[in-house]
């Protein structure tokens, strides 16, 4: 019950604080893109280029024949980097807003929340990066794409979870966000973003897809734009188990440590 409590109690004060986020949101757009000549182009433009480089040298270098390499690459790209980029952010909300939060009295998830809210933004600007992609590789686009945004919805839900587990973790052990960008790294290179899971030896492979988070969001959205498929699978069920799991100790943990953050930004 306690769990959903907390889940109803952020509910209400993302509503209650609605304008806040908006302005804590714009806030940070400006100030990540202040002196950005680009701008938010950027949000479309790195993906491309990083499918071309990619691209060449996965299919042209190494000689590795993957159908549909770009597509393959920009889904599982920036699915990814959306959930570590997001989280990164959100681990740094709290102790970054400590001055915000002596002033105000607004619950302090929301900082966490706006973190999420502009990594969001980012999101549906490399989303048109993807359309691009499909659209210049003539991947034809079928019904299954209406269960893409519950994969995205999930992933969110994910994100949230797990982001503010670490917010508040790294307001009391400030070496936590350090360990946790060493730690996105490694999550990089064991998540099948430029290459296939089929291609690892077996229990690289087990390991990968029974306890790598980020692997069910990135399948789910591929078996949608590829393989035309439903997600509605192992996939989804992993998912779900992720999120729930994520949501649970991301929330306990901001109900337990809630009164203390203050002293410790």
């Amino acid at each position: 019950m306690g769990f959903i409590n907390e889940m109803g109690h952020a509910v209400r004060n993302g509503v209650k604080y609605l304008p806040l986020l908006r302005n804590l949101i714009s806030r940070n757009l400006k100030k990540k893109y202040r002196s950005s000549v680009l701008g938010y182009m950027w949000c479309v433009l790195s993906p491309l280029l990083v499918m071309l480089i990619m691209n060449f040298v996965f299919s042209e270098m190494f000689k590795r024949s993957i159908p549909n390499y770009p597509v393959y690459l920009v889904s599982g790209r920036i699915m990814f980097f959306f959930i570590t980029g997001s989280t990164q952010s959100m681990s740094r909300s709290i102790v970054g807003n400590g001055t915000l939060m002596r002033k105000t009295r607004v619950p302090y998830h929301m900082f966490s929340l706006a973190s999420l809210g502009t990594a969001a933004v980012d999101f549906l600007f490399s989303l048109i990066a993807f359309v691009i992609v499909l659209v210049f590789t003539k991947t034809p686009v079928s019904i299954h794409v209406v269960a893409f945004p519950l994969v995205v919805l999930l992933m969110f839900l994910f994100c949230y979870g797990l982001g503010m587990l670490l917010a508040v973790a790294n307001t009391f052990i400030k070496d936590v966000g350090q360990i946790y960008g060493v730690f996105t790294t490694a999550w990089m290179y064991l998540t099948p973003i430029f290459y296939t899971v089929d291609s690892l030896p077996e229990r690289a492979r087990s390991l990968i897809t029974q306890f790598n988070p980020a692997y069910a969001f990135v399948q789910m959205t591929r078996s949608i734009f590829l393989d035309h498929q439903w997600p509605f699978n192992e996939l989804m069920v992993m998912s779900l188990c992720w999120t729930g799991l994520f949501l649970i100790l991301g929330l306990v943990a901001y109900a337990r440590g809630r009164d203390q953050l203050i002293l410790y930004v």
